[in-house]
């Protein structure tokens, strides 16, 4: 058993307890192509000339190339991964014997990777908010799409009971009379039945999300459920009004600082932050680092929590209805074959094997857990 994983954008694997970095063929051809045209072209940029002209430094994708990896699964023995760059996505298999493409010219971000019973299905997405469910041909790299509609279908999963079952996370989205998004609705997870179309709501719990469900042979269903958090928060109007000279005199305060800072180089307080070197994350980057950031410090107290807040639990659902909590503070997670399961907290892989709980390798956000066999 080979297990892999993706980290701060690169592909890992696991093994005697250490995390070694795995080069992806078509990653690595992008990321040489990038920094060789920004070799070309520096001369343009920089220097005394290009200073005195007030050229600005070109963007060339350095960003882009660092993000390009987007999913990772497992069929069989064979890795398959995806990469999205230039609005162009593919999709490879990897193994000891080298790289081949399934498809690498689809204008869809392709991630979320389950193959099973000679099937593989993904989630198929545009970068913003519609995602969408899909079964790839890995022969020919045909591609058929299963769901629609203004919401985001992710984390599929090919039942392991029943193979033409196909379960995975839904989130809709209310508009308002602009069109604009208002509001996005909890988590639910759908159950999709490739031999007659139908779609049903499976599990949804009121005040939470449910993601990444799983299940195994004797149709036990696992899922991550971790609370609903509504775009827009309730106002309190008693604590706005009691705030109000509090935000005011803060808005003062930040635009001296800005007016400071652009037109005298130096902060108002001594060690103060340069506004203009601030980090500005995209909407993904700053919901994670967001439950990141409040975890952080729980970090301090115990590493072996992990980063992620505690009501994010891995929970095991019967064919009763009945639910057990194996496990709280969860990321991400893989179910094996043999009712082991692979977690990740953010801070380490682990093994939950029965009662027994094991540390498998540390290593910071881990996501995507695969398994090759």
């Amino acid at each position: 058993m080979n297990i892999y994983c993706l980290s701060e954008g690169e592909l890992y694997n696991i093994e005697n307890g250490k995390e070694h970095l795995v080069h992806c063929e078509r990653v690595e051809s992008y990321r040489d192509a990038v920094r060789k045209m920004k070799a070309r072209d520096e001369w343009k940029t920089t220097g005394k000339g290009a200073k005195f002209m007030g050229v600005e430094q070109k963007e060339y994708g350095e960003h882009e190339a660092f993000d390009m990896l987007r999913g990772i699964g497992s069929c069989g023995d064979r890795l398959i991964y995806t990469t999205f760059a230039d609005n162009v996505g593919g999709m490879y298999f990897k193994d000891s014997e080298g790289e081949n493409y399934i498809f690498a010219n689809r204008e869809e971000i392709i991630s979320d990777i389950d193959c099973y019973d000679g099937k593989c299905v993904v989630s198929a997405g545009n970068g913003y908010y519609e995602n969408h469910i899909a079964l790839v041909d890995t022969k020919n790299g045909s591609f058929e799409q299963l769901t629609e509609g203004f919401t985001s279908e992710t984390h599929p999963f090919i039942s392991r009971r029943n193979s033409d079952i196909i379960y995975y996370t839904a989130m809709g989205f209310a508009t308002n009379g602009g069109g604009e998004i208002a509001e996005k609705s909890p988590c639910t997870i759908c159950l999709f039945d490739t031999r007659s179309g139908t779609i049903d709501e499976f599990i949804a719990e009121e005040g939470f999300d449910c993601i990444k469900p799983q299940d195994d042979a004797d149709g036990n269903i696992y899922y991550i459920r971790r609370k609903y958090v509504p775009t827009k928060q309730k106002s309190n109007l008693a604590m706005d009004i009691l705030m109000f000279p509090v935000r005011i005199i803060k808005a003062i305060g930040g635009f001296l600082s800005v007016f400071s800072m652009a037109f005298g180089g130096e902060p108002l307080r001594t060690g103060g932050k340069n506004p203009a070197k601030s980090k500005t994350a995209n909407e993904r980057e700053a919901f994670i680092e967001g439950n990141l950031i409040k975890a952080e410090k729980q970090l301090n107290d115990n590493a072996d929590d992990g980063i992620i807040p505690s009501d994010w639990e891995l929970v095991k659902r019967d064919k009763n209805g009945n639910i057990t909590v194996l496990k709280k503070r969860i990321m991400d997670y893989r179910l094996l074959s043999d009712g082991d399961i692979l977690y990740s907290n953010g801070s380490r892989i682990g093994m939950l094997s029965g009662d027994k709980n094991t540390v498998v390798c540390k290593i910071k956000y881990a996501n995507s857990i695969t398994v090759t066999e």
